[in-house]
C-alpha cells in the first residue's frame, strides 16, 4: 500500500474555483472527510471574506450545506468535482484534500498497488492535467500483497474478524466484497502468509514509480 500526493488542474471551473476569485488566492483545508461515494466535507478558513464565500457556496447546486464555526472558518459539505468517484473506482481511499486554488487541487490518496495508481491517474486525466507528487510506502510488509489481498485483510481487520471474540464471520465479509466464501478465505490466508513471511525476514521492497 502507498500514500500518494496527486496534483490536478481541472479542465472546468467548479464552485471552489469561484470562491478563490474572491481573494485571488487559495485556501488551506484543516479537516476533511468523505461522506459517501460522491460527497465530501471539509473545514476552510475564509478569513474576512467568510460571508461572501458562504453566499457563493449556498447558491451552488453542488453544495449541500455550509455552516459557520469560530475563527472565520466554514464547514462545507459538497459533491466532489469528479475526483472522488475515480479514486473509489480504483480501490483508492481519499485521505485529504490539502488545498485548492482556482482549478488546482492537491489530494493525498491511499492506494493498494502501483498498477491501480497508474490507472487512477490515467482516468483523472479525463478531468484535467495530473501530476504525481510524493509516493510513499505505508506499512512496508504489505507491499507484496495483491490489491484483492490487501482489500480482504484490511476489511477483515477493520470489521473485527481478528478480534477475540470474533466480531464478524468470513461469510459476511465475502458477501460485502461480492465474492464467494472460499475465495475470501483463500485471499485472506495468502495475505496472512505473506505478512508473516515478510515480518520474519524483514523484507522491505522499495522503488520509484513512473506514471507516464
Amino acid at each position: 500500500m502507498f500514500t500518494a500526493t496527486i496534483h490536478i488542474n481541472l479542465d472546468e471551473d467548479h464552485v471552489l474555483s469561484e470562491i478563490t476569485d474572491i481573494t485571488n488566492g487559495g485556501f488551506p483545508i484543516y479537516y476533511f472527510e468523505t461522506i459517501d461515494h460522491e460527497n465530501i466535507r471539509f473545514v476552510m478558513d475564509a478569513g474576512d471574506h467568510r460571508d461572501a464565500i458562504a453566499d457563493v457556496l449556498r447558491e451552488s447546486d453542488a453544495v449541500q450545506d455550509v455552516k459557520y464555526v469560530p475563527d472565520s472558518q466554514l464547514v462545507i459539505t459538497k459533491r466532489s468535482s469528479g475526483v472522488l468517484p475515480v479514486i473509489r473506482a480504483n480501490h483508492g481511499m481519499l485521505q485529504q484534500m490539502n488545498q485548492f486554488d482556482g482549478t488546482h487541487r492537491t489530494f493525498d490518496v491511499i492506494v493498494f498497488s502501483r498498477e491501480e495508481l497508474k490507472q487512477m491517474i490515467a482516468e483523472l486525466r479525463d478531468l484535467g492535467d495530473v501530476h504525481l507528487g510524493r509516493l510513499q510506502p505505508i506499512g512496508d510488509p504489505t507491499l507484496s500483497l495483491s490489491a484483492r489481498q490487501s482489500e480482504v485483510i484490511t476489511l477483515a481487520k477493520e470489521a473485527g474478524y481478528f478480534d477475540w471474540p470474533r466480531q464478524v464471520d468470513a461469510e459476511t465479509l465475502a458477501d460485502e466484497l461480492g465474492i464467494c466464501h472460499s475465495t475470501f478465505l483463500e485471499h485472506l490466508r495468502k495475505a496472512e502468509k505473506k505478512l508473516i513471511d515478510e515480518a520474519l525476514s524483514s523484507a522491505l521492497p522499495t522503488g520509484e514509480m513512473n506514471t507516464r
